[in-house]
């Protein structure tokens, strides 16, 4: 099945019996200043119409997911629009972005966040396909001797940013929501998925 068949997060127990609910997520937030280009980047978006998915992607999320690989060069690759294809769970479709924890951006190894696009709905709306895109990572370390018991997400319609983790089959949709305007924040959370899945720090998910 399509991951954007995925429409309900109803549908996605029922098929995949992946249950959720929601919690905070972040308790322990430290801002981190946006980099020069980074707020340029921003600032020049608004010279530009922003009505369109395309648009949202190219101007407003784009450019935070590069500042995230400019910020982790040697841990995080960025992928684009990357096919992912799990015939055990019969899980297929491309995804709108997955950053992988091996700084690679040839080919997509070990995945650890799938992002995907509000296209221009309601946030909720989108949890159930990034859910399910969270799954089948999951279910791709596996095959490829990656192993991971987490997965990190987000729904974004690039002005609101909503961040979700599955571990054991179990969705946790965090109760907080950020805005753009708090990127601060937004880049804190990913540095905090980031040294998630690093050894050789300290910050890992609570246990569920």
């Amino acid at each position: 099945m399509a991951y954007s068949d995925y429409t309900s997060l109803h549908k996605l127990q029922k098929e995949l019996n992946l249950t959720h609910h929601k919690e905070l997520l972040f308790p322990d937030i430290h801002p981190i200043e946006p980099s020069q280009k980074l707020q340029e980047d921003l600032e020049e978006a608004r010279n530009y119409s922003l009505l369109t998915e395309k648009a949202k992607s190219e101007f407003l999320i784009t450019p935070v997911l590069k500042e995230v690989r400019r910020s982790y060069p040697a841990q995080v690759g960025v992928f684009s629009g990357v096919n992912l294809d799990i015939a055990s769970a019969g899980l297929s479709g491309f995804c709108d972005f997955i950053l992988s924890h091996e700084p690679n951006t040839i080919e997509l190894t070990a995945p650890i966040f799938c992002l995907v696009e509000a296209k221009n709905r309601t946030l909720e709306e989108g949890f159930a396909q990034c859910a399910a895109e969270m799954y089948a990572a999951i279910l791709f370390n596996e095959e490829n001797q990656t192993p991971l018991d987490f997965m990190y997400g987000c729904v974004t319609n690039g002005y609101d940013w909503n961040f979700m983790r599955l571990q054991n089959k179990r969705i946790q949709i965090d109760s907080v929501r950020f805005f753009l305007n708090e990127i601060e924040k937004i880049l804190s959370i990913f540095k905090i998925i980031v040294s998630s899945y690093d050894p050789q720090t300290t910050v890992k998910p609570a246990t569920v």
